[in-house]
């Protein structure tokens, strides 16, 4: 999702996580593309099935710096 969504908000439901362990995700359904945290929260809130998540590609850290 990272690669085809880089840097994006999604709406994702059906998340099967790798090893069972709730962190690494190996598969989802994307729902929404085009919403942003705001919207998705609020969809959430109203009953919606699904989980926000932002996508970060992997040379980045959370908050913006890049590794080397």
């Amino acid at each position: 999702m990272e690669k085809k969504y880089p840097n994006t908000w999604l709406g994702i439901n059906n998340i099967k996580y790798q090893n069972d362990n709730g962190v690494t995700i190996e598969s989802a359904d994307v729902v929404y593309t085009d919403k942003t945290a705001s919207e998705l929260g609020l969809m959430v809130l109203q009953g919606e099935d699904i989980q926000p998540l932002f996508t970060t590609p992997d040379e980045a850290f959370q908050l913006g710096g890049l590794t080397t």
